[in-house]
């Protein structure tokens, strides 16, 4: 790579880092509800209304609301308020006074994700809210659902099989003529070698195509299983297909399979042909290569891209963008090793084939890099805060790492244009025989830097495989909805009291009254080492331990900075276990994170 382009790439990058944007999310995510959150009301609302991130599938998705014995006060008619992503239920008439819980259970019908989540409110005077485990508590969040390492792994496959399609499809016939006209064989070696790559472009083509179709299948297995909350639910399979957003993708994509198998068998007639005369501008295998540049679109219809409400189309085209150009690259490095030593097994020319396929497959990828980085680089610029949002979620993390897997990536390329190439030139110039043990020691090297790309090309695969199963982080909802707080109602320390040693910070938490309801938490900040950085925010997210109902977080205020902060909630709304998970996010640090397992009475 140039060291134009490397500084290119890097500021790309750079910028993505340090931008700020709006947020964007993934998956189906809580936005508000009115009654809003942890709100306290002085008469019953007509309906409870949700909005969400993204159009949700109303046939698959729950919403309940349910009083403090935990029976259903809703008129279980779940429907759209105003569009797709603004469900809303009806409530009884003439509820009583109390506290009543929120609890949902929602279908994306945009990425096909589910999202689960639970949130409270009070008419009047806050009450006791259900108890867990209650029989009318119908909805089980936790559903059965596949797991997500499961569904991680068949997108994984599927990402490998689509990049292998798309670089038997571009190989051939970008990289592998440049190579040939160097090498400059023979009309019985060119045959040999005609007939054997076409042979491993077929295998690798047709494999390719298998995997992708069972990981197809297999996708819309998982997505009625999701649906239906039941593995073996043929009903919620056939539903999905039929009835949502999910199957209409999900049938674009077969269709584009179907015609690639179609395609491939008309075109793998005149492979030979094709390599031989290195001209592809033949009917079938321009058509056969429309079909694998359209086979990531089909991803993308159903990414995290298409959830976005504003400039969709142009996000999907991003993802599309990142999905092709980087299964160009990491399909065209297992070409490479494919290709490389069935060419070398049969001509003595080793040096001067080496001399020709290493650059030309050096400036397909690096404008397939470029590309890769740019879109990347969009992408973080609309779906973190910068850098520091890399460390506040999982999704930050992941693609973090993804980010700094690319590093030895371009190592290895680097080396092979910069240091390989150069040498086979040299041998081609001093005439060096094909057999000579340095010609030999310097294949096996280039082997093994094709060898290690691949490999750290596949662990970016199963990096942006994870990276589709998870969420984008969302803001905390703002602190103190239940009113303003005063000196006198500061907790005094209770027996939910706890502290916790996270990095250089002594956390203690305290929730008052530690009852089911309304609850105030204290949270108190200790620099054990003297040496205090500005608090940026201090955010506490709640996870319900009984029951899987998703999560929920709110930020705290700050009520005697930089030591004291409090969050007045109704998200503690069950009895039972909760954990709570504190962050302190300081300037110039890493976020401070501390876990506390909270009991909560009825």
């Amino acid at each position: 790579m140039r060291p134009a382009a490397l500084f290119l790439a890097i500021l790309v990058v750079g910028v993505a880092f340090g931008a700020r944007s709006s947020n964007v999310y993934a998956h189906s995510q809580y936005i508000r509800s009115q009654p809003e959150q942890n709100s306290v009301i002085a008469q019953a609302p007509f309906e409870v209304l949700v909005w969400f991130t993204e159009a949700t599938e109303l046939q698959f998705s729950e919403l309940q609301v349910v009083d403090a014995t935990g029976t259903r006060v809703d008129n279980n008619d779940l429907h759209h308020h105003g569009d797709s992503s603004n469900p809303g239920i009806t409530l009884q008439p003439n509820l009583p006074q109390g506290t009543y819980t929120v609890i949902w259970r929602m279908l994306s019908a945009v990425d096909g994700h589910r999202t689960a989540g639970t949130f409270a409110f009070s008419v009047g005077e806050p009450s006791a809210p259900p108890a867990p485990g209650s029989p009318t508590l119908t909805i089980d969040t936790g559903g059965s659902s596949p797991p997500t390492w499961l569904a991680a792994a068949n997108r994984w496959v599927g990402f490998g099989g689509m990049a292998a399609f798309l670089g038997a499809v571009v190989f051939p016939a970008l990289v592998l003529p440049a190579g040939l006209r160097s090498l400059k064989p023979d009309e019985e070696t060119k045959r040999r070698i005609a007939e054997k790559v076409a042979r491993l472009v077929r295998i690798t083509i047709l494999s390719s195509l298998v995997l992708v179709s069972i990981t197809t299948l297999i996708a819309l297995w998982f997505q009625g299983w999701s649906a239906g909350n039941d593995w073996a639910s043929f009903s919620s399979i056939k539903s999905v297909w039929t009835d949502t957003r999910f199957g209409q993708v999900w049938t674009l994509r077969v269709s584009v399979l179907i015609g690639s198998f179609l395609l491939g068998a008309i075109a793998f007639g005149r492979l030979k042909e094709l390599i031989a005369k290195g001209d592809w501008r033949e009917s079938s295998w321009i058509s056969l290569a429309v079909c694998a540049v359209a086979l990531p679109l089909t991803t993308s219809l159903n990414s995290h891209a298409a959830a976005e409400r504003n400039e969709t189309e142009f996000r999907v085209i991003v993802d599309w963008m990142h999905l092709l150009t980087g299964g160009i690259w990491i399909g065209g490095l297992l070409q490479l090793a494919l290709i490389t030593p069935a060419v070398l097994s049969i001509t003595d020319k080793r040096p001067g084939f080496l001399a020709g396929v290493i650059p030309r497959f050096s400036q397909v990828a690096l404008v397939a890099v470029g590309l890769v980085v740019t879109t990347g680089a969009i992408q973080w610029w609309h779906r973190l805060h910068g850098i520091t949002a890399a460390f506040d979620s999982n999704y930050g993390y992941m693609l973090a790492v993804k980010v700094l897997l690319l590093a030895p990536l371009l190592l290895l390329a680097a080396f092979n244009l910069l240091v390989v190439r150069p040498r086979f030139l040299s041998f081609v110039v001093r005439g060096a025989k094909a057999a000579s043990a340095r010609i030999l020691a310097w294949e096996r090297r280039f082997r093994w830097a094709v060898a290690g790309e691949l490999a750290v090309a596949l662990v970016i695969l199963g990096v942006t495989a994870l990276l589709t199963e998870t969420s984008t982080p969302t803001p905390g909802s703002a602190a103190g909805t239940n009113g303003t707080t005063n000196a006198s109602t500061v907790p005094t320390p209770s027996g939910l009291a706890q502290s916790v040693k996270a990095d250089d910070l002594d956390i203690c938490l305290d929730v008052y009254p530690g009852k089911a309801g309304p609850n105030e938490i204290g949270i108190f900040l200790n620099d054990s080492n003297g040496d205090e950085k500005t608090i940026q925010n201090v955010i506490v997210r709640y996870k319900y331990l009984d029951q899987s109902l998703g999560e929920n977080q709110d930020i705290a205020e700050a009520f005697h900075p930089p030591t004291h902060y409090i969050v007045n909630t109704s998200q503690l709304s069950l009895a039972g276990s909760w954990q709570l998970e504190v962050i302190v996010r300081r300037e110039g640090l890493l976020d401070a994170r501390a876990d506390f397992t909270v009991k909560v009475s009825a």
